[in-house]
C-alpha cells in the first residue's frame, strides 16, 4: 500500500493507487504538469477522474462521510493547499546584519583599538584604561541587540499581515451545496465554482464552462488570456484568473503539487519595497550624516594638532593617553551620534505599526507606501454600492406585466405564467447564492442577484432546485458587462430556445420589441409606450432606486438562417426583447457615510461618487450623503457625455464634477489620469475585475473586501475589509498620523544632534578637550535613536489631524 502524501518530500514516488483512491499523486502530477491529454482521457475525462477521487462532479465531496473518502482523507493522501514559508531570520541573524553597517563597523575598531592598548600597555593597565574599550563594546552590542530587536518584531508583523493577504474565500460544491471554504481548506477532489475575476487557487481541470477565459500572464508571461473547454484545453492552474465567463473545475493538486507551489511557493514579498518617505529620510539622514563626518574630522584635527603642540612633535609612549587613539575614538563616535539611524527606523515602526492598528479599522494594507500616500489624499472617487450605501439590497416595488405595484408582489397578485418567467430569469441568469447562517440569510455574490433570489423566495420559489432541474438544459450564459450593463442566458426549453436577460432598465428597455400584458398576452412596445416605461423608471430612480429589468426572448431550436456562431457572444441574442417586469431595489446609505463625507471636505478632500447607476438614482444618493448638497453649482454627469467631451472642455468641468453616472471602468481610469494630471493625489474604489486599471493608476488603490473581486483586491494597495466609505476616511487619517509622528521625530532628532555637533565642535576647538566623552555620547545616541523612535513612532491619531 502507498504511504500518505509527505509534506516535505513536495512528490509522491509510487506507482500504486494512493490508499483508498483510484489514483495517486503521482499519476495526476505527471499528467497535470505535461497538460497530458491523453492520460487524461484514459482516466474517463473529468467523470472518470472525480470518480477516481471519490467525488462527483454535480454534488462535488461529501463532507459528512467519515474514513477513506472524507476530506481528511484527501489532505492526508494529496496534500494540503499551503505553501511552505521562507524561514525566518532568527534574533542573531539580524543582529549580525544590524553590526555589519560601516559606522558600527568603525566602532567596533576603534573598541578593539581601545581595549588592546588598555589591556595590553602595562601602564594604561594600570589605571584600568581597558574599561573604556569594554563599555563601547557593552555599548555598540546594546545599539545592534535594540535595532535587531526591531527588525524583529517589524518582520513579525509583516508576516502576520501577510498571512492574512493570502486568506480567500473560494466558492465550492460540497454535498450537493455551494458553499465557501477559506482557500487552504481546498483539498484535491473539491470542485470548484469559478466566476469572472475569480482568482484559481489550485491546479484544476474545467468543465460546464460558460465562455470561460483565463489570463494565465502570472504564470506564463503570455499576455493573452486562455479559452478553456473541457474537450481541448480544461488545465488552469493556480495563480491564474479569470477573465471572463464562468464554469466548474475538479481540483487535481494543490500547494506545493500545484504549478504555482513548485515555481512561487518560496517567494517572499513581505515588507521589503522601501517606502518613497523611507528614502527621502535616507536621503536627510545621509546629508547630515556627511555633516557629522566633517564635524569629526575637524575635531580630530584640532585636537590632535593642540597634542603635537603640547607634546612638542608627539610623545608616541602617550598615543592611549589622551592621544591620538582618544581622539579617533571621539570622532568615530561623533559620526555615529551625528548620522540619524533612527530616521528610517522611525517610519518602518511607524509604518508598521500604523498597519497592525489599520487593520482593526477594517483596513488591510498590501503595500506599505499606501499608509503615507494616503495621508497626503486630495481627490476620493468612491463607488456607489456597498461603500456609500448598505449594499442590503432589497426589492421594494416596480412594474409588472404592465402593472406597477409599490410594493414587492405576492404569488397571488401575479399571473402564473409571468412568475414561471420569472423564476427562470432569476435562478437561471445569476451565479449569486443565499447562505442560512444562524437564522440570517448570508448573500454570496452580486447583492442585486441576491436581491432578486430573496423576491424568488418571497414568491415561494427555491431557485436551488430550478438550477438543479434545469442543469442539462442551460446551453449558454453571458455574464454582466460593464460595456452592455447587462447578462443573460440561453435554456433549452422544449422545442424553443429561451433567451433570459436582465439588466439596467434604461438600457434593455431599448432592446425591448413586446411587452408582456397583464392578460398573459405579448404586444408590440411601441415608442411612446417605451417612452411611458422610462419614465416609470426615471421616476423611481429619483427616489435612489436601481432599476432592473427582466426580459425573454423566444428562438426556434433549428433555423437554417442562423449563423453557427450566434450563441458564442451575446450580441446576437440581446435583441428583440419582451420586457416581463421593472423591479426597483432600494439600497439605503449607511447611517455614517454623511458625517465621514463632511470631514474628508473639512479635511480639503473632495469626494466623488462614480457608479454604473441611473443618473437620478446616483444623484439621490449623493445628495443624502453629503456629495452634491443642494444650492451650489457641483454638477451630476452620465459616462457618455463625459466620455465625448474634448479634454479642454472637461478639464474646466472637473472642479465642479461630483457624480459620474452610468460609467463605464475606462470613463474612471480617464477621470483618475485627468486629476493626476491637474496635480491631485487620488484615491480609488473598485470592486470589479474591470476597475483593475484604475486601481493601478490611482496613487492609492482601494478594493472592497466583501463585494470586490480578486483581479481587483490584486491591484489595489488596501482593502477595505468592511466595504465601507468610513474605513477609507479612517486610513487618510493614519496616514495624516504617519506624517506627523515623523515630522515630530524629525525635530527631535535632527534638534539633539545639532546640539551634540555644536557642543562636541566648539568644546575641541576652544577647550581642548572633549566636553562629552566617549560612552557619554554613545549612550546619548542610543537613547535618542532607539527608545525616541519608538516612543514619537508610535502616537495614535487624534481628529484634528483631519482638520
Amino acid at each position: 500500500m502507498a504511504k500518505p502524501f509527505d509534506v516535505e518530500a513536495g512528490k509522491e514516488d509510487v506507482t500504486t493507487p494512493s490508499g483508498p483512491f483510484a489514483v495517486d499523486v503521482a499519476t495526476l502530477n505527471s499528467m497535470n504538469s505535461d497538460k497530458d491529454m491523453d492520460a487524461f482521457r484514459k482516466h474517463g475525462g473529468v467523470e472518470g477522474l472525480a470518480k477516481a477521487l471519490a467525488s462527483d462532479m454535480h454534488k462535488g465531496l461529501d463532507p459528512s462521510v467519515q474514513g477513506d473518502a472524507s476530506i481528511e482523507s484527501h489532505k492526508v493522501w494529496f496534500g494540503e493547499n499551503q505553501f511552505p514559508q521562507a524561514p525566518r531570520k532568527n534574533f542573531f541573524y539580524l543582529m549580525y546584519e544590524n553590526l555589519q553597517d560601516p559606522i558600527i563597523l568603525l566602532l567596533i575598531g576603534a573598541a578593539a583599538i581601545s581595549t588592546g592598548l588598555g589591556a595590553g600597555l602595562p601602564e594604561e593597565r594600570a589605571h584600568n584604561a581597558w574599561i573604556e574599550g569594554v563599555a563601547i563594546w557593552v555599548a555598540v552590542f546594546l545599539v545592534s541587540g535594540v535595532g535587531a530587536a526591531n527588525d524583529y518584531q517589524k518582520d513579525q508583523q509583516f508576516r502576520k499581515l501577510n498571512a492574512q493577504k493570502d486568506i480567500l474565500d473560494i466558492k465550492v460544491l460540497r454535498g450537493g451545496t455551494q458553499c465557501l471554504v477559506k482557500n487552504y481548506e481546498i483539498v484535491v477532489g473539491d470542485i470548484m465554482i469559478l466566476d469572472t475575476g475569480d482568482k484559481v487557487v489550485a491546479d484544476c481541470v474545467a468543465f460546464d464552462t460558460q465562455g470561460l477565459v483565463i489570463d494565465e500572464a502570472s504564470l506564463t508571461g503570455e499576455s493573452d488570456p486562455i479559452k478553456k473547454n473541457r474537450d481541448e484545453d480544461p488545465w488552469v492552474r493556480s495563480g491564474t484568473q479569470v477573465s471572463e465567463g464562468s464554469g466548474k473545475a475538479l481540483v487535481i493538486a494543490v500547494g506545493i503539487n500545484s504549478e504555482w507551489g513548485k515555481t512561487m511557493a518560496l517567494m517572499e514579498d513581505a515588507g521589503d519595497d522601501e517606502t518613497p518617505l523611507q528614502l527621502k529620510l535616507e536621503d536627510v539622514a545621509s546629508a547630515v550624516g556627511k555633516i557629522g563626518f566633517g564635524v569629526a574630522i575637524a575635531c580630530f584635527l584640532a585636537l590632535f594638532i593642540k597634542w603635537l603642540v603640547e607634546n612638542k612633535g608627539g610623545n608616541w609612549k602617550k598615543v592611549n593617553d589622551n592621544g591620538p587613539i582618544q581622539f579617533f575614538l571621539y570622532a568615530v563616535t561623533i559620526i555615529v551620534v551625528a548620522v540619524p539611524e533612527g530616521l528610517p527606523l522611525a517610519v518602518t515602526i511607524s509604518l508598521a505599526y500604523s498597519m497592525k492598528k489599520m487593520l482593526k479599522d477594517q483596513n488591510f494594507v498590501r503595500v506599505l507606501s499606501a499608509c503615507e500616500t494616503m495621508g497626503g489624499a486630495t481627490a476620493i472617487c468612491s463607488d456607489k454600492t456597498g461603500t456609500l450605501t448598505e449594499n442590503r439590497m432589497t426589492v421594494v416595488q416596480g412594474w409588472f406585466s404592465g402593472q406597477y405595484y409599490d410594493h414587492a408582489p405576492t404569488p397571488s397578485e401575479l399571473r402564473p405564467e409571468l412568475v414561471n418567467e420569472l423564476r427562470m430569469n432569476i435562478s437561471l441568469n445569476s451565479k449569486a447564492f443565499l447562505l442560512d447562517k444562524d437564522g440570517r440569510v448570508e448573500f454570496v455574490g452580486n447583492r442585486t442577484e441576491c436581491a432578486l433570489l430573496m423576491l424568488l423566495k418571497k414568491l415561494g420559489i427555491d431557485y436551488r432546485t430550478v438550477r438543479e432541474e434545469e442543469q442539462g438544459n442551460l446551453t449558454a450564459m453571458f455574464g454582466f458587462s460593464s460595456a452592455k450593463k447587462m447578462s443573460s442566458c440561453v435554456v433549452k426549453a422544449g422545442n424553443v430556445y429561451k433567451v433570459y436577460n436582465k439588466g439596467a432598465a434604461e438600457w434593455v428597455l431599448a432592446k425591448c420589441t413586446s411587452e408582456f400584458t397583464p392578460s398573459g398576452d405579448r404586444r408590440a412596445m411601441t415608442e411612446a409606450r417605451r417612452e411611458e416605461l422610462l419614465n416609470i423608471v426615471t421616476e423611481m430612480a429619483s427616489r435612489g432606486l436601481r432599476c432592473i429589468c427582466l426580459t425573454v426572448r423566444e428562438l426556434p431550436l433549428e433555423d437554417p438562417k442562423r449563423p453557427a456562431d450566434f450563441f458564442e457572444t451575446s450580441d446576437h441574442v440581446d435583441e428583440e426583447l419582451t420586457a416581463l417586469a421593472i423591479v426597483g431595489i432600494k439600497d439605503p446609505v449607511r447611517p455614517e457615510v454623511p458625517d465621514a463625507v463632511a470631514t474628508c471636505q473639512r479635511a480639503g478632500i473632495t469626494v466623488r461618487m462614480v457608479t454604473g447607476d441611473n443618473i437620478h438614482t446616483a444623484r439621490h444618493i449623493a445628495r443624502e450623503c453629503g456629495i452634491l448638497p443642494p444650492n451650489t453649482d457641483f454638477m451630476a454627469m452620465e459616462g457618455p457625455t463625459f466620455r465625448n467631451m474634448d479634454k479642454e472642455e472637461l478639464v474646466a468641468q472637473l472642479p465642479k464634477l461630483r457624480v459620474l453616472a452610468r460609467s463605464s471602468p475606462e470613463d474612471k481610469l480617464t477621470l483618475v489620469n485627468m486629476l493626476k494630471q491637474q496635480g491631485e493625489v487620488v484615491a480609488v474604489t473598485g470592486d470589479g475585475t474591470n476597475d483593475a486599471p484604475a486601481l493601478k493608476e490611482s496613487d492609492v488603490g482601494l478594493a472592497m473586501g466583501i463585494a470586490g473581486t480578486e483581479v481587483a483586491k490584486e491591484a489595489a494597495d488596501i482593502i477595505i475589509l468592511d466595504d465601507n466609505f468610513s474605513s477609507i476616511v479612517k486610513s487618510v487619517l493614519w496616514g495624516r498620523s504617519v506624517f506627523n509622528n515623523i515630522r515630530k521625530f524629525l525635530q527631535f532628532q535632527l534638534t539633539v544632534n545639532f546640539v551634540a555637533l555644536v557642543t562636541a565642535f566648539v568644546g575641541a576647538i576652544v577647550g581642548g578637550h572633549e566636553p562629552l566623552n566617549v560612552l557619554q555620547l554613545l549612550w546619548v545616541n542610543l537613547i535618542m535613536d532607539s527608545l525616541g523612535a519608538l516612543a514619537l513612532a508610535t502616537e495614535n491619531p487624534y481628529p484634528e489631524l483631519l482638520d
